[in-house]
């Protein structure tokens, strides 16, 4: 009897565990919207496989944020359709959103890589650096992903090797 309830709880722990990671819920799979209870994106942007209408947005990347709008994830999607106006995506990955150190951004389809604007290019960005605010492009720093467009999953880059706009540039 006791070892059969150990079982149980083992089984409902490893259960939850694989829905919920970290208290994140866990979306690879997911379609969304809807998002999980306590969750929502306040963040995303187009990622382009092709030059084609139906091309331009088949991909996205995203932010999932909590209550107190504190973004917890980062997720890869395809287009699947849509309600109305509202494009629905299935979440083909995600990646949990980098710890940001004082005067740190996380730059979202902003950015080049190898000289070469890319879309799927997500970095972390210091907007404090030396002579930051009067630069075009900031050099990543400590964190880059690229979401490959055939998979839908993220892949580490490099960060020497992205840089990403300045979109708070002063003239």
């Amino acid at each position: 009897m006791r070892r059969t309830s150990a079982a149980c709880w083992l089984a409902t722990l490893c259960v939850a565990g694989s829905a919920w990671a970290g208290g994140n819920p866990m979306m690879i799979g997911k379609v969304v919207p809807p998002y999980p209870e306590g969750f929502r994106s306040n963040t995303g942007s187009c990622v382009g496989v092709g030059t084609g209408i139906d091309q331009l947005c088949a991909r996205s990347i995203a932010t999932l944020d909590d209550d107190e709008d504190r973004t917890v994830q980062l997720l890869a999607a395809q287009f699947v359709d849509r309600v109305g106006d509202q494009p629905r995506w299935r979440i083909t990955d995600s990646v949990p959103y980098p710890a940001l150190r004082r005067d740190e951004l996380v730059a979202i389809a902003t950015c080049q890589r190898n000289g070469v604007d890319d879309t799927g290019v997500v970095a972390i960005i210091d907007t404090g650096a030396d002579g930051a605010s009067g630069l075009e492009m900031l050099p990543a720093v400590r964190w880059a992903m690229r979401l490959d467009r055939g998979t839908g999953k993220f892949l580490r880059v490099t960060p020497s090797s992205v840089r990403c706009y300045n979109e708070g540039l002063s003239e």
